[in-house]
């Protein structure tokens, strides 16, 4: 833990670090203490999670929803005790403990107590899914036909009709077609409600972008799938592939913290999952000069909310939702979502990819047909002898037809010859194709994205300050 560029992750690194930089703990984190993920471990929070964790142990749960332990602590069976929290303050089926089991769940998971797999979310819906890594055969190759049995006339059919010496010719090339995991980038839309699905998975599927909803602020659970799917496609796709993440809010303070909510659990989570992938994240909507732009109606924020008052502070009275975008300028947000992913989509791949295949098709059949010159000679003067000789004998098929095979015994014995050269040729032949084209974009200014994977913790903390400040807003 002595360089600055290391891995802050947990409270005894965090706390070393404030004390190296002289800062104030939160001065060093993106949420709330109680909230960030790198500042697990806590006294408090570890006390909490051994709790869950021992829980977790007794009922033998392998994975499980949290409502479902919430309701098993709640109704003890017979001669079990009474169940309690950590502080031995009972456990009852109220919000409160609600919220207390989800907390000491969180921490648990943060500090590697219980797997992190272990909670289902039912509370979010899956996502709609149309990028998705797929085991394709991209070697590229040259692919023969069979090199067909060869005959020499006999006296049972009309002889010249009996002649065949044809050669293989090329099959097919390999390695050249398309899919949608070709393209450059991985791109998903995270958006925290599912009342625009009518709007973009129209779009989302029609640009392979994954469309991620959820019921306010996204869980652990989306995360990891995240992590996931980006390493499932740096199984397939040489050298892996970037991944970028548009998310999508309300413009109100839960709204403003969901993004960096999400980048705190990549940025946290990503050296166990993905820790070679390059993910970047950035709001895509509502932002306050899309607000201004569109001259979108607010609405008075709760003054129940406590981040009402700061929220308000940066950006002036009231919220928008998304909602009123739609309504006032209809299809205008997919005409954002398309604006933003067009940058890192490939548009003449695909064309590319089939003029590339036709290119190695036609220097494959070049190749093989100057490797069958020699042999072709050879045979074309098997067939004029054969035919010659056939023909001599329609009249008397039956009759002749031992002393027609005698005297084809000669050229069979040469055909058998060739053939076993076309053979042992066909077996061996190999050839250098022309290279795969790779996907291209033009060079993308990502240097003010919300998130990004190759920052180190520092450098990624500070974007994260700017925008809490209001410096970091984007325009229209």
């Amino acid at each position: 833990m002595g360089s600055l560029n290391g891995d802050f992750r947990g409270y005894e690194a965090i706390k070393w670090l404030a004390a190296k930089l002289g800062l104030r703990v939160p001065d060093l984190l993106a949420l709330a203490p109680k909230n960030d993920p790198f500042y697990a471990g806590a006294p408090a929070q570890q006390a909490k999670a051994v709790w869950f964790a021992e829980l977790w142990t007794r009922f033998d749960y392998a994975t499980a929803h949290l409502r479902r332990l919430h309701y098993r602590m709640v109704t003890p069976g017979q001669g079990e005790p009474t169940p309690r929290k950590h502080d031995s303050m009972p456990y009852e089926n109220t919000e409160g403990c609600w919220d207390y089991l989800n907390d000491a769940s969180k921490y648990a998971r943060y500090l590697r107590l219980v797997s992190p797999d272990a909670i289902v979310d039912h509370r979010n819906p899956e996502p709609h899914i149309y990028m998705q890594p797929e085991e394709l055969f991209r070697e590229q190759g040259v692919w023969l036909e069979e090199l067909e049995e060869w005959s020499l006339p006999a006296i049972e059919h009309a002889l010249a009709s009996l002649i065949n010496l044809s050669l293989p010719g090329i099959e097919e090339v390999t390695g050249y077609d398309y899919h949608a995991t070709d393209q450059p980038y991985h791109c998903e839309l995270w958006i925290e409600k599912s009342t625009m699905d009518d709007v973009l998975m129209p779009i989302c599927e029609e640009l392979h972008v994954n469309l991620v909803t959820s019921v306010g602020f996204q869980s652990i659970t989306g995360v990891l799938k995240l992590l996931r799917r980006v390493c499932g496609l740096a199984r397939i796709c040489k050298d892996g592939k970037p991944a970028r993440v548009f998310y999508i809010s309300d413009f109100d303070p839960a709204g403003d913290g969901m993004p960096v909510a999400v980048a705190r659990q990549i940025e946290f989570w990503i050296r166990d999952y993905a820790p070679d992938a390059d993910i970047k994240l950035q709001p895509l909507a509502l932002t306050r000069a899309q607000v201004v732009v569109y001259e979108l109606p607010r609405i008075p924020i709760k003054d129940t909310d406590a981040r009402k008052g700061r929220f308000e502070e940066r950006y002036g009275e009231g919220a928008v939702e998304l909602d009123a975008l739609e309504a006032l300028y209809p299809g205008e947000l997919a005409r954002l979502v398309r604006e933003a992913i067009e940058p890192y989509r490939d548009r003449t791949l695909e064309e590319r990819l089939v003029e590339a295949e036709e290119e190695a098709r036609e220097q494959a059949k070049e190749a093989w047909e100057a490797r069958m010159a020699p042999y072709r000679e050879e045979l074309e003067a098997i067939r004029a002898a054969s035919g010659e000789i056939a023909a001599r004998y329609d009249g008397q098929l039956e009759e002749l037809n031992e002393t027609l095979q005698a005297e084809l015994a000669p050229l069979r014995q040469r055909m058998n010859v060739v053939r076993q050269a076309v053979q042992e040729a066909r077996d061996q032949f190999a050839m250098e194709l022309p290279e795969r084209p790779a996907p291209e974009t033009d060079l993308i200014d990502e240097d003010e994205w919300l998130f990004s994977s190759d920052r180190t913790y520092l450098t990624q903390l500070a974007r994260y300050k700017r925008r809490k400040h209001g410096e970091a807003e984007d325009a229209a």
